[in-house]
């Protein structure tokens, strides 16, 4: 039973474009948080947030790919504007989320404060490890 779940949700994350995260992806040191590849200094982030992203956020930013990206289409050739506009629906549906990790870096220049996206994820599971790493890192700053 539990391997045809395993399988299932393989399926799903292959649908979805996506690799789950495991804890092994995230780690914090004295100076900087990494997250799978990529790393953030501690010293700049001023903030960190993590959400539930609900229905209104995904239909934001489905609106939003969709609308860009078929946009940009209809600029140049109008004629696949529509086809598009359905890829990028598409796409955008594959890609919601339910949870989010966001940091808030203070501001170089005169643009300020900004905040970005470090994780997104689905799964419970995953969902227990950004409230780890949130936890460990709300402490640190």
């Amino acid at each position: 039973m539990e391997k045809s779940n395993e399988k299932v949700q393989w399926l799903v994350n292959a649908i979805r474009f996506r690799k789950p995260y495991t804890a092994n992806d995230f780690q914090v040191t004295a100076s900087e948080l990494k997250v799978k590849k990529e790393s953030y200094h501690l010293s700049k982030i001023k903030s960190i947030e993590l959400k539930r992203l609900g229905f209104k956020d995904n239909v934001v930013k489905v609106t939003t790919y969709a609308i860009l990206l078929s946009a940009a289409t209809w600029a140049f050739v109008p004629e696949f504007g529509f086809f598009a506009l359905l890829i990028a629906l598409i796409l955008a549906l594959v890609s919601m989320r339910k949870y989010e990790l966001k940091v808030e870096f203070k501001g170089t220049d005169e643009t300020g404060d900004y905040w970005v996206s470090i994780a997104r994820c689905w799964t419970e599971d995953e969902f227990h490890i950004l409230e780890n790493i949130y936890t460990e890192l709300k402490s640190r700053i």
